[in-house]
């Protein structure tokens, strides 16, 4: 087989696994409004409707609306004990709100986000409160 075929199958083979490769389901969890610009992730999402989900099978949330979509990785995971809410926790940094906390109901767990820490002082120079509690519908 001539070196132009066989690389033409690899990019073939690579291309139907691709294509054939399962996409990661998400779990909905419910939806919530976004009262503040916030770091979510990587991503930066509007105030506005939101509706997260889990991925499946990891310690994952997506977070989808018309501001865009956010994927987020947990630094932990572990069991809630107020199966009743469902909430977002956001703190301040920098003036900056960013995603801290997510408190399951449905799924009786808390998935923990890394943030940038930075003393108290920087935080509450910015005005504006050092935490945010978001309610899911």
């Amino acid at each position: 087989m001539s070196k132009i075929h066989w690389t033409m199958s690899a990019v073939l083979f690579a291309a139907a696994c691709v294509v054939t490769a399962p996409q990661a389901r998400a779990e909905t969890l419910g939806t919530f409004t976004l009262p503040v610009k916030a770091h979510f992730g990587g991503a930066v999402l509007p105030p506005g409707d939101y509706t997260v989900a889990r991925v499946d099978g990891m310690s994952a949330l997506r977070v989808t609306g018309p501001g865009g979509t956010a994927t987020m990785l947990a630094s932990s995971a572990g069991p809630e004990m107020d199966r009743e809410n469902s909430k977002l926790t956001l703190v301040n940094v920098n003036g900056v709100f960013t995603l801290e906390r997510f408190d399951s109901g449905a799924l009786g767990m808390r998935f923990d986000f890394a943030v940038p820490r930075v003393q108290n002082v920087e935080r509450a120079s910015s005005g504006q409160p050092s935490s945010l509690e978001v309610a899911l519908k």
